[in-house]
């Protein structure tokens, strides 16, 4: 099969190769457990892993992690090579004895390395859900990793509440735009950071207040827009030096919660404590498996009223050839693109 993988670090355009290489199969499964980096030898402290499916790819979403784990500076170290991508749709050709309902069923899955969304067929793992009639693959390729950590970052880690002033920073992106959503469905003022006039119309259409940190200073565009008083929560998928600038604009007992690292990891000034903030970490990695079981459940539920009511939908702004990947995501890396580009396999 087809499959587009990183076999050394470097920026995406330079290092993304498409390879012919073998599918997986349930066999090459039977020896691997799961750790964050990804599929890994079982060994001492890390079990066979059994919640998984095989699956025909129709279509896979790009998304920053593709750039960051090309470049070497994602969080967790992934072994090389690896096919690359995080998310798709397909069709389900073989599975785990717990997921073998699924078996012929179209489904939207979380892949994980090395066994990436953006190869003919790959595995999709524990984070899944089979895809209504009335959604298409373009959208449920783009539905699954923004919604739910989107989800997790303003709702369970974030604790937002109705009528607080919160700060989306990369607004316009994946997660960025899942996270502006769910805030202005919570009845939120939501402060929209994106850059570029048509990222502002983006998030303007999805009922933000958008601040263009391209026309001036981001703190001095929200101190302005909040007439002095600051925000109540930040919800960060962008991190790095503005993030840690824009933490000023707390109140007392605000939150700033920490949910990427587009802009860069910095360490944090010790002295946020001094005025009664809080520094929330949220990811969806980390949790055991009963317990992730348990939040894909919780999370789905609540997102499928929410689309039900017509308050989220998944943002798709391209479709793209499986053969542009290596352009679409040197876009990506580049800040160009906005919501989800999708790739047809």
């Amino acid at each position: 099969m087809l499959a587009w993988r990183v076999h050394r670090h470097g920026e995406p355009r330079e290092v993304f190769q498409l390879d012919e290489i073998a599918e997986p199969s349930a066999a090459d499964l039977e020896e691997l457990g799961m750790h964050m980096s990804g599929w890994v030898p079982v060994q001492p402290g890390i079990a066979p892993f059994d919640d998984w499916v095989i699956m025909q790819m129709s279509v896979a979403a790009l998304a920053l992690p593709d750039v960051t784990m090309a470049r070497g500076t994602y969080p967790v170290p992934v072994a090389m090579p690896y096919v690359s991508g995080q998310e798709g749709v397909g069709v389900v050709t073989a599975a785990s004895e717990k997921r073998a309902d699924l078996l012929g069923r179209r489904i939207a899955a979380v892949c994980i390395q090395p066994f990436g969304s953006l190869a003919s067929v790959s595995v999709g793992i524990s984070t899944m859900f089979e895809v209504p009639d009335s959604m298409s693959d373009e959208d449920a390729a783009a539905f699954m990793i923004p919604a739910h950590t989107a989800w997790h970052a303003v709702h369970r880690r974030g604790k937002v509440r109705a009528a607080e002033t919160v700060v989306v920073m990369g607004a316009a992106g994946g997660l960025g735009a899942a996270i502006v959503q769910l805030c202005v469905a919570a009845g939120c003022d939501v402060l929209a950071v994106v850059g570029g006039s048509e990222k502002a119309a983006v998030v303007e259409g999805l009922g933000a207040r958008a601040i263009d940190h391209s026309s001036g200073d981001v703190v001095d565009a929200i101190r302005t827009a909040t007439n002095g008083r600051g925000v109540d929560v930040i919800v960060d998928p962008v991190q790095g030096e503005v993030g840690a600038r824009v933490r000023d604009l707390l109140v007392p007992d605000g939150r700033h919660v920490l949910c990427g690292h587009a802009g860069g990891l910095i360490a944090h000034d010790p002295h946020f404590y001094v005025r009664n903030h809080t520094l929330v970490g949220a990811t969806l990695g980390g949790y055991p498996r009963d317990e992730m079981a348990r939040i894909h459940t919780e999370t789905q539920g609540e997102i499928d009223v929410l689309m039900a009511a017509g308050r989220y939908r998944p943002l798709v702004s391209r479709v793209v050839t499986f053969a542009d990947v290596p352009g679409a995501i040197t876009e990506l890396a580049e800040r160009r693109t906005w919501g989800r580009v999708v790739v047809r396999i």
